[in-house]
């Protein structure tokens, strides 16, 4: 049996924006495209930062719901 992990949509698209903008990075450093290399970092770092976002709204929460019971 294995058990799902929930995490918001939100956290999600942090990932996936993390995982592409890497995939970018790597291809424009490949084939030496500065300016494709650089999309894909900023692509990492928004993807990074609404990723640590959300998991720290989500847990927040969680905390709040918790010590109203």
């Amino acid at each position: 049996m294995s058990k799902k992990i929930q995490m918001p949509g939100s956290a999600r698209a942090g990932l996936a924006l993390l995982v592409v903008g890497a995939i970018f990075v790597g291809i424009g450093t490949y084939l030496n495209r500065g300016g494709f290399s650089l999309y894909g970092f900023i692509m990492v770092v928004a993807g990074f930062s609404i990723y640590i976002i959300s998991s720290v709204a989500v847990a927040r929460n969680r905390k709040m719901r918790e010590k109203r019971k």
